[in-house]
C-alpha cells in the first residue's frame, strides 16, 4: 500500500508541477497580449492626435479664409452687406417668433 501511496503522491506532485507550468505559460502569454494591446492603443492614439491636429488646422484656415472674404465683401459693398445683415435678422426674428 505504501508504494501505491507513493505513486499517488508522485502523480499529484507532477500534476501540480504541470499546473504551475501551465499557469506560468498562461501568465506569460497574457502579459505579451497586454503589451501588444497597449502598443496598439498608443499607436492608435498617436494617429488620432495627428489626424485631429491636421484637420483642426485645416478648419481654422477655412474659417480664416471665410472671415477674410466676408470682411472684403463688407469693405467693397457696405450697403449690400448691411441689407443682407438686416434681412438675416428679420428672417431670424420671424422664425423665432413662430415658436
Amino acid at each position: 500500500m505504501n508504494s501505491a501511496t507513493g505513486r499517488m503522491s508522485n502523480a499529484m506532485e507532477s500534476g501540480a508541477e504541470a499546473a504551475r507550468e501551465a499557469f506560468a505559460d498562461t501568465r506569460e502569454s497574457m502579459g505579451e497580449a497586454r503589451d501588444a494591446m497597449q502598443k496598439a492603443a498608443r499607436e492608435t492614439l498617436r494617429e488620432a492626435k495627428t489626424y485631429g491636429r491636421k484637420n483642426a488646422a485645416r478648419a481654422y484656415d477655412a474659417a480664416q479664409d471665410t472671415a477674410k472674404s466676408i470682411l472684403d465683401y463688407v469693405n467693397e459693398k457696405p450697403v449690400q452687406a448691411a441689407l443682407i445683415g438686416l434681412g438675416g435678422l428679420l428672417l431670424a426674428g420671424l422664425l423665432l417668433r413662430r415658436r
